[in-house]
């Protein structure tokens, strides 16, 4: 066996690690062989100045590092989708403004049927009615206080909206309603166009800083 296979076998006995032979047998061959012997005198000295030598110390980056990420994150977060705050000012406060007022005039609508009094109908149709129309205040009035979930009540109100104009324009033709009857859902309609300015600003409207930002390339 070559002092090859012996040397292979001292390194793993320094390494803790299994020499592949028996340890009388390296022990045995050290004895008899000076060069071998001095070799793993120079290997087990190495081993222990590298254990025991001090790591260079290195400067703590992670602050840094994760004030590098945070800032790209937000760059690109900012380049893509405008903040909240941003987006807030895109709705116009005019288009604000007027769907408050639009809920507060369709409070004044659905007061009489809450009330019970709602052009001949049943109370009980009347007073679901009126629900109805004071819903649709809350939502107009909640919509103009959040602008950026404006979007979630179109679907809603936009099915509503085409069912009465539908049925109202077919109640009028036939003679079971009266065109004047059917003026206050104007209210309604409405409100439905300035939830979709709210949510959808043209782009003349937009805030500058928004029109500025364009996505970046990653």
């Amino acid at each position: 066996m070559t002092c090859e296979r012996f040397r292979e076998a001292v390194s793993a006995l320094i390494d803790g690690e299994d020499p592949g032979m028996a340890r009388a047998d390296v022990d045995r061959h050290l004895a008899g062989c000076p060069g071998c012997r001095a070799w793993a005198a120079r290997a087990t000295e190495m081993t222990r100045v590298l254990r025991v030598y001090p790591a260079p110390a290195l400067p703590d980056l992670t602050v840094s590092v994760l004030a590098a990420i945070a800032a790209e994150r937000d760059e690109f977060a900012a380049a893509v989708l405008p903040s909240a705050a941003v987006r807030e000012r895109t709705a116009p406060g005019v288009i604000r403004l007027t769907l408050a007022l639009v809920a507060a005039a369709q409070v004044l609508i659905a007061a009489p049927a809450l009330l019970g009094n709602d052009l001949g109908a049943p109370v009980h149709v009347a007073h679901e009615q009126g629900a109805w129309g004071l819903a649709l205040a809350v939502g107009f009035a909640f919509a103009a206080w959040q602008p950026l979930k404006a979007g979630a009540l179109i679907p809603i109100l936009a099915a509503f909206v085409a069912c009465m104009a539908v049925l109202g324009f077919a109640d009028v033709g036939a003679g079971r309603a009266a065109p004047a009857g059917e003026l206050p859902h104007v209210m309604s309609v409405l409100g439905l166009s300035l939830l979709w300015l709210e949510a959808h600003p043209p782009t003349g409207l937009q805030h500058p800083h928004v029109r500025a930002r364009r996505p970046v390339a990653v």
